[in-house]
């Protein structure tokens, strides 16, 4: 298991070095939107799945080829990050080696009612936990939880969180049509926003092909109007990735393209992006990794997106 990929082209943090601890697909949910395929193993049992020393090994090669590969550490993985049991020991011993990076974890803040799990996100200079719904049917419709979780219980988790974080709190909406972008539903998830206080509300929506065919994103105009309901001075609708990586060398790019795709569908301007080589590198590789069936190419919202064939998963 590979721990380190990417960089990913993120909406939010620009070049986004990806560190995943997680088995893939190992969730506390089952969300209908998750770009990374539905999951497979739903737990809500922490373990050390992977030694931390192979993460940091891995951190230290990517840096010595690529020195400015990246534009922040994400823990974002194909699964719940704080189910990795050694979360606080990893995250403390990136941040004393790489300091000049912003450490971020992204999370759906299902386990925050365990001090322990707070506890080890404090060395994170940015934690981002995700509250799509405010009821309990609408929570069981969009994120399909672990049947002992309890939605007042991770609720009271978040408002903990809260209170003993002093970094950066911000707070990721997904809206999903028809589930959860209805005015009453959005009037309660206000009321829970207005109790956390987050220093940022990122609304954002299906964009990439999600793991249940039916849930669907909202549009522009949509999605302005779902802003209105939260604080103007705080929050905004999650933007399309613009960066672009400095030019890298393409050493084992189809190795780098399969890792990349296999945590989440990407087009083509995005993995070039990503990856740092130019549009025109990739032709090659991808058409090599389509014959294979490394590579599967469909369509979604009038895009062209890649993901894992049979043979590259």
């Amino acid at each position: 298991m590979k721990t380190v990929f990417g960089p990913v082209p993120s909406r939010r943090l620009g070049r986004s070095l990806g560190i995943d601890v997680i088995p893939a697909k190992t969730c506390t949910y089952d969300c209908v939107y998750c770009e990374s395929g539905p999951t497979t193993h739903l737990t809500i049992r922490r373990h050390s799945f992977i030694d931390p020393g192979r993460v940091m090994h891995d951190l230290e090669s990517y840096f010595h080829d690529y020195p400015q590969g990246a534009d922040v550490l994400t823990f974002s993985s194909a699964g719940e990050p704080t189910l990795y049991e050694p979360l606080g020991q990893l995250l403390g011993d990136i941040k004393r080696r790489f300091p000049q990076l912003p450490l971020v974890v992204l999370t759906n803040g299902s386990l925050l009612w365990d001090p322990r799990v707070r506890q080890d996100l404090s060395a994170a200079d940015r934690v981002v936990p995700s509250l799509d719904a405010a009821t309990l049917d609408v929570f069981q419709r969009i994120n399909r939880p672990h049947p002992t979780l309890d939605l007042p219980r991770i609720l009271e988790g978040l408002q903990a969180f809260r209170k003993e974080y002093s970094k950066q709190f911000y707070l990721e909406i997904m809206l999903v049509a028809g589930i959860n972008d209805h005015a009453e539903e959005l009037l309660e998830i206000r009321r829970a926003v207005d109790r956390l206080r987050p220093d940022r509300i990122e609304l954002n929506t299906v964009v990439r092909p999600p793991a249940y065919g039916y849930a669907r994103g909202l549009s522009g105009k949509a999605m302005e109007e779902v802003l209105r309901f939260f604080p103007a001075e705080t929050s905004g609708v999650i933007g399309c990735f613009e960066g672009a990586a400095p030019v890298m060398d393409s050493q084992d790019l189809p190795s780098r393209v399969l890792e990349l795709v296999r945590r989440r569908p990407c087009t083509l301007p995005e993995m070039a992006a990503s990856l740092g080589v130019p549009l025109e590198s990739l032709g090659d590789t991808l058409f090599h990794l389509l014959q294979k069936n490394h590579l599967i190419r469909y369509r979604f919202n009038d895009l062209d997106y890649y993901r894992p064939g049979s043979a590259g998963k």
